[in-house]
């Protein structure tokens, strides 16, 4: 592990031991890690390794001026060292001079001769002898007694902080190019992936307008320049052409190149140990994008040198001349005098120099990416051809699309154009059949290019087709997306197992989505690994050894490719399966791409085999088989349900709101309200029929002159009775439901008067069916108006009754109350329980908001929701759905019930009235007085009713019984397009068997009833039924018609 630290402190011992410690000390405390001898050489090793390791290891190389370290042999070298590794260097000064006393002291028995020599050889001083590279330094001032220690103490910690994380990077490439020298310069020590990625960034860092901190050193350039050539396949940028007596001039070329983070290749470097000279000389020129021709008098005599020129010049190379010596014009090649060179022999200055190389950089990253093409395109070409003709060398896909643009633009060129090579190798390439997938995929650690480099030639050689990053990537590309399709369309992943690479981020990704896809995974160990060291992953693959047969490359080889031959149908079926079914899923599972006939044949059989080969078919490839082989039994898409879904929806709204489906709704309604369970009675109420006993035994009455005959109605002394009967046992209200339009007896009427329990009723006139104005009833007189309530109702007609009408518009001929019979009951009963009633209308009669009792709400019906429209008059005034109360399946008994006759004869005790509210009215059908609905039960006499309406509210109030409640429209809305859909999708999946679709829809149905059935139940929530039960119909009609026609087609 590299122990980086951030100073290193040079200093001499005899002047600064103690302001060394003590600025360690204090540089420790701030939380830096400083290099300081007295602590980091440890015993019994080489200090001054310990010392040269400290240095290349440390950020910033502090060194303390004063006589001692100026002069000392040990700290020149220290010096030297940290120039040389291009270490940002502080001086700080300490001691500028010693003084005869100072000297004395450290010789005590030194004489003034001797003091004398000393000073002439400048050792008493920091001045004379100090290192040139010092003196151009600023420098920080510790002079003690002089300086203030603390202030430059600060200055000294932001010079710390300057530029850190490049000074950082700085000393982390110095380390890892000191390793790779101290391994002969192996290739497997050099940068790779992100780190490469991230150095070469490095390297182009320009400070404008400043300082740079530290520059890299030729030992970085290189490094990061052959760490570039490395992961380019060892393609450069520039091949330098020189005569051997001009090597140091090409020598300081290529540094400046590096510099530029230019890859370069030089016979001095690159031509490969065993290597044929003039083989290595071509595949340099070949493998490079340019040609820098050193022009002297000794390069255009050399032979070498005019070979190179030659063959250069055969590759339409861009070549680029640079006069380095005074040269005959007439000695230049005639292949170079038309082109304009770089006069290099004025520098009589360094902004000479300067502007020339920053025009030979310019010309170089002019049309840099064409030229990168022109020679990637070249070198395939090369290869294609020295392997008679090898198809599978040939371009394809992306590569091939890429190099036929190149090659249009290219052939616009008048300079640097394609060579013949190039066109026919292309044309060649576009005349091959597309291929669906190809032999092998290489997986591998950019450690291990050599290595893969030579097993992917060795492949082509053998005719077999391979993806290679290096060759089938361009720079541009994705390279994630490439790479996975590179894998997909693989029959057999190579993976090179190596140390570095079984822990790449790089590698293991790429087995991993291979293993995803069960491909055929063979291990290529390049280099011994532990098998401990091996994921769960890798333990399963096929491994070849290359480290066996003594290494010996091709015996091993011979054994990768009979086993890459061993069932090569079966691997080449999985992969072309593969692929269709991943463009499949990419075309988002179209029918259009699946198998058909004998594809499908072959398939089926190939999946028969795998039950007992490897590798194994995936999730996908078996998906994409089951789909082909109910193929004929396809369906429309799911968004073709929903459209279908979303068209009936609108239009079943559309027939809803227009009241079409009213009437069948509320048939529906009934059905379900007469389906629901009994209740308990309402013990509030006692009902007080005028039945058909009770009716006959006044008429006797009346006949036998006890009591006086009335106008249709109960005769007068006999309510007053029964009233006297009540008010004696303490009733809550007493109310009376029948029309008392004329003027009572004084009996009677002083009783009205005197009984503030007592509740009538009027009407108001109203409009019969033949468009006729029917006068109304008028309250009895003697009742206050506070204690009247209107006996209008809302009907549906047939005089159906489904909602309860609260209040209205009053009628100041008739009956000048704007509340109903039934709520005026239930308000006056609730407000004597102390509960607050919150009227819907403001000051100028506007509902402004709805009827409250204490917190409890009763909805208005206001068209917005429920079957109801508001079509005309129809929801006029303040209504809400009536929630009937039935006992034992009858409404008529939702409570307690008496004759009036029983009452009048005092056959009801007390308990039976006191603390109820009374109502009495007529049920008795014979007699004119009696009224007589139509409800969801079936008839219901209008006593039962209006009480049925004032327990509704009383209990809903008190005893949080629900009110029948509806969806907002909405709400209604979403409720009809989710049955519409399920009755869409029911059909859509079950599209095999109509019979089979048939009961599942029945069963749609019947779920949609259940669930109504519940919630009104349960909740007392009233759900469409009927348009969502149209709307499954018609949608699942509709989806079996488009099934149908798509099979058809």
């Amino acid at each position: 592990m590299n122990d980086f630290q951030d100073g290193f402190i040079s200093y001499g011992r005899a002047d600064s031991k103690a302001f060394a410690t003590y600025l360690h000390q204090r540089l420790s405390e701030t939380g830096l890690k400083v290099w300081f001898d007295q602590n980091d050489i440890p015993l019994g090793v080489n200090f001054q390794n310990q010392i040269d390791d400290g240095i290349e290891k440390a950020h910033n190389f502090l060194f303390i001026i004063a006589p001692h370290s100026i002069n000392s042999p040990y700290c020149g070298k220290e010096i030297e060292l940290a120039l040389q590794c291009h270490k940002p260097i502080i001086p700080l000064l300490h001691v500028e001079q010693i003084n005869r006393e100072t000297w004395q002291q450290r010789f005590p028995h030194g004489t003034d001769e001797e003091w004398e020599a000393y000073k002439t050889k400048g050792l008493h001083s920091s001045f004379p002898n100090m290192h040139p590279e010092i003196g151009k330094i600023n420098w920080v001032y510790f002079r003690e007694g002089i300086d203030d220690f603390e202030k430059s103490f600060l200055g000294l910690l932001e010079l710390f902080e300057r530029h850190k994380a490049y000074v950082y990077q700085h000393t982390y490439f110095l380390t890892k190019a000191l390793e790779w020298e101290r391994h002969q310069k192996q290739s497997s020590y050099l940068l790779i992936g992100e780190e490469r990625q991230q150095a070469e960034a490095w390297l182009n860092v320009r400070f404008e307008n400043e300082q740079a901190p530290c520059i890299p050193s030729e030992r970085h350039c290189e490094y990061i320049t052959e760490s570039i050539k490395n992961a380019n396949n060892l393609m450069t940028q520039v091949f330098l052409s020189y005569a051997q007596t001009n090597k140091a001039t090409m020598e300081g070329f290529r540094r400046r190149l590096m510099r530029d983070c230019f890859t370069a290749w030089t016979n001095t470097t690159d031509i490969q140990t065993s290597e044929d000279f003039e083989d290595a000389i071509n595949r340099g020129i070949e493998q490079a994008d340019n040609f820098i021709f050193l022009l002297s008098p000794d390069s255009l005599v050399s032979k070498y040198c005019q070979y190179e020129l030659n063959y250069a010049l055969s590759l339409n190379k861009r070549i680029i001349p640079v006069l380095i010596q005074e040269t005959d014009p007439k000695e230049i090649p005639k292949a170079l005098r038309s082109l304009q060179y770089i006069d290099f022999t004025d520098n009589s200055n360094e902004e000479n120099y300067y502007q020339n190389e920053s025009q030979l950089l310019k010309i170089l990253r002019q049309d840099e990416e064409y030229h990168q093409q022109h020679k990637m395109l070249l070198v395939k070409a090369l290869r294609w051809e020295r392997q008679q003709r090898n198809s599978s060398i040939l371009l394809r896909g992306y590569n091939l699309r890429y190099a036929q643009a190149w090659l249009k633009l290219a052939q616009q060129k008048a300079l640097y154009s394609p060579t013949p090579l190039h066109e026919e190798f292309i044309a060649e390439s576009l005349r091959q059949p597309p291929v669906i997938s190809v032999d092998t995929f290489i997986v591998y650690s950019s450690a291990n290019n050599d290595f893969a480099r030579n097993l992917n030639d060795a492949l082509q050689m053998q005719g077999k087709t391979t993806w290679f990053d290096q060759e089938n990537l361009a720079s541009s590309e994705d390279f994630q997306q490439e790479v996975e399709q590179g894998i997909e369309s693989s029959d057999n992943i190579l993976f090179v197992i190596s140390p570095i690479a079984i822990s790449s981020p790089e590698c293991i990704p790429q087995v991993e989505y291979a293993q995803k896809l069960n491909k055929r995974i063979i291990g290529i160990v390049h280099q011994e690994i532990p098998k401990e060291a091996l994921g769960s992953e890798l333990e399963s693959i096929q491994w070849i050894d290359f480290q066996q047969n003594r290494g010996d490359f091709f015996v091993n080889f011979a054994e990768l490719i009979r086993t890459l031959d061993s069932d090569p149908d079966y691997t080449s079926a999985h992969t072309r399966l593969l692929v269709k079914a991943m463009e499949w899923e990419q075309e988002k599972r179209d029918d259009s791409f699946l198998l058909r006939g004998k594809d499908l044949v072959t398939s089926e059989q190939w999946l028969q085999e795998s039950a007992e080969k490897q590798p194994k078919p995936n999730k996908l490839q078996l998906e994409y088989l089951t789909a082909s082989r109910e193929l004929p039994y396809r369906k429309i898409k799911r968004r073709s349900v929903v459209l279908t879904s979303t068209v009936v929806t609108v239009l079943v709204v559309i027939a809803r709101f227009l009241g079409w489906m009213e009437p069948a709704e509320l048939r529906v309604y009934d059905q379900l309200m007469r389906l629901r369970p009994s209740e308990s009675q309402d013990e509030r109420f006692l009902i007080v029929e005028v039945d058909a006993v009770s009716s006959e035994a006044l008429r006797q009455d009346i006949i036998e002159g006890r009591y006086e005959p009335g106008i249709g109605t109960i005769p007068d002394k006999a309510l007053d009775q029964v009233l006297e009967k009540l008010l004696v046992h303490q009733p809550q209200f007493i109310a009376l439901d029948f029309y008392r339009d004329f003027k009572a007896q004084p009996e009677l009427a002083q009783r009205f008067r005197e009984t503030q329990k007592l509740i009538a009723l009027c009407k108001a006139s109203y409009e019969d069916e033949q468009g006729n104005i029917r006068q109304g009833y008028i309250p009895p007189k003697e009742i206050p108006m506070q204690r009247i309530g209107f006996n209008d109702l809302s009907e549906d007609g047939e005089l159906m009754i489904r909602r309860q009408l609260l209040l209205q518009a009053p009628d100041p001929e008739f009956c000048a109350t704007e509340e109903s019979f039934s709520f005026v009951l239930a308000r006056k009963y609730l407000e004597a329980q102390g509960i607050s009633y919150t009227s819907p209308l403001n000051d100028k009669g506007y509902y402004v908001r709805d009827i409250q009792f204490g917190d409890t709400v009763i909805p208005p019906l206001w068209g917005n929701g429920s079957p109801y429209r508001d079509i005309g008059d129809k929801l006029a005034g303040y209504q809400t759905l009536l929630n009937y109360r039935a006992y034992q399946g009858d409404p008529s008994k939702f409570a307690p019930t008496v004759s009036f006759q029983e009452l009048l004869n005092g056959e009801v005790s007390a308990e039976d009235i006191r603390d109820r509210i009374i109502v009495i009215g007529y049920t008795d059908t014979a007699d004119k007085s009696a009224d007589l609905w139509n409800t969801s039960y079936g008839d219901l006499a209008g006593v039962i009713l209006q009480a049925q309406m004032a327990s509704q509210i009383i209990s809903t109030v008190l005893d949080q019984r629900p009110l029948i409640w509806w969806l907002p429209l909405g709400g209604e809305i979403l409720w009809i397009f989710g049955w519409s859909t399920v009755g869409g999708l029911v059909i859509w999946l079950g599209t095999r068997s109509l019979g089979q679709s048939a009961v599942s829809a029945v069963g749609v149905l019947v779920g949609l009833y259940g669930a109504c059935y519940l919630v009104l139940v349960s909740q007392g929530g009233w759900l469409p039924l009927v348009p969502p039960a149209i709307a499954v119909v018609v949608t699942g009609v509709g989806v079996g018609y488009l099934t149908y026609r798509l099979r058809q087609t």
